[in-house]
């Protein structure tokens, strides 16, 4: 991994994978959060045109509006539970959208990207949020690839902002 120790690039995906797992199906499960959907995922910038890649169930979604509008929408209610998760570097070094002065390696990690993969269970709210009328739940998997948010990574950056934006996402319920 060129300048990034094994070691160092395992903990940083594990941190990193379990911190998305930790904060991102809360988000889904909480109808008040869902307001901040769009906050995981990769933004477009001048430097950078890259546009997230979306699918949930086989359809193509546009952008990370679509998906919280989505949730807001057409899912009143939904319980995720992560039953397990795995993460992989995909590359030690990824660069895009970066200025030149930026462009080598960086030892700590902070410029990986990598793939999640996540399965588990969930349950919808059928016709309205009350929880007596809930469905008897579906297995599904999801696959994502983070990419490091330079905007979190700077010295002067805004406290809270998340470190790793989805940049990939296939989401599949189990038949």
């Amino acid at each position: 991994m060129a300048d990034l120790s094994e070691d160092t690039a395992v903990k940083v995906a594990t941190d990193a994978a379990q911190n998305f797992v930790d904060t991102f199906y809360p988000t889904l499960n909480n109808q008040k959060a869902r307001g901040n959907i769009t906050s995981f995922y990769l933004k477009p910038t001048l430097a950078s045109p890259q546009r997230p890649d979306i699918t949930l169930n086989g359809n193509v979604v546009s952008d990370p509006s679509e998906v919280q509008k989505i949730f807001e929408t057409q899912i009143p209610k939904a319980q995720y539970e992560v039953q397990s998760f795995d993460c992989q570097v995909i590359n030690p070094n990824y660069n895009v959208g970066l200025d030149d002065a930026a462009l080598g390696p960086e030892k700590d990690g902070k410029k990986m990207s990598i793939v999640v993969m996540v399965s588990g269970g969930v349950k919808y709210a059928k016709g309205g949020a009350d929880e007596e009328t809930r469905d008897e739940g579906r297995g599904f998997t999801e696959t994502f690839v983070l990419v490091p948010n330079q905007e979190a990574h700077g010295p002067k950056a805004p406290r809270g902002l998340k470190k790793w934006l989805i940049q990939s996402q296939n989401f599949r319920l189990v038949l």
